[in-house]
């Protein structure tokens, strides 16, 4: 199954120029998810950028990327930290991606990873860290899309506030019956707040 380049608009369009959170059940709707943005990026003749905390990314490239190679002759760039690397010398080479989307995999595992130090000065640096990701997103015109695992509370920051909540859009993935949709919790997104797709 391929997607229009219409259907692939539709759905990047609303996410250019900010930063997404897409909080999902487990690894099986993750893998949909990342199957489907694969899917959706093929038709817009982009690739991406992902920082892949979790190894999730490489560890199932064959059934993500399979539906990019056909179509964009550029590639995509998976940075995989080594075990005890500085995190945040890995985010700032996010800042240098030539690619109009960033992906970022997980938000819950960035959220450990960010400092071994206290978590007040864990969540200030989250906090900056997403904050300089919209900005650069809102600067270069990119798509920094951030998938999050849901865990009770979704976490907290400094002020309480949810980490899912630290990006420009907040949105939830669902699969069902072979589709996947995906709802809008904060930030204007799509129209009706809600996308939804058959899955690849």
């Amino acid at each position: 199954m391929s997607f229009s380049a219409r259907e692939a608009r539709s759905f990047f369009d609303p996410l250019t120029g900010r930063t997404a959170t897409f909080v999902l059940d487990g690894r099986l709707s993750n893998l949909d998810f990342a199957r489907t943005l694969a899917g959706l990026l093929a038709q817009t003749g982009d690739s991406c950028t992902v920082l892949d905390l979790d190894a999730f990314y490489s560890s199932n490239s064959d059934q993500i990327f399979s539906l990019l190679a056909p179509l964009d002759p550029r590639e995509s760039t998976i940075r995989i930290p080594e075990p005890g690397s500085d995190i945040e010398g890995e985010l700032s080479k996010l800042f240098e991606a030539r690619q109009r989307v960033v992906i970022i995999d997980s938000l819950n595992s960035l959220h450990h990873l960010i400092s071994l130090e206290d978590g007040a000065s864990r969540s200030r640096k989250l906090t900056f860290t997403v904050a300089s990701l919209s900005y650069f997103a809102r600067a270069n015109g990119k798509a920094v899309i951030l998938a999050m695992y849901r865990r009770e509370g979704f976490y907290r920051s400094g002020k309480g506030r949810a980490i899912s909540n630290l990006s420009d859009i907040t949105a939830s993935v669902g699969i069902r019956d072979g589709e996947l949709t995906i709802r809008n919790e904060r930030g204007p997104a799509w129209p009706g707040g809600r996308f939804s797709t058959r899955i690849p």
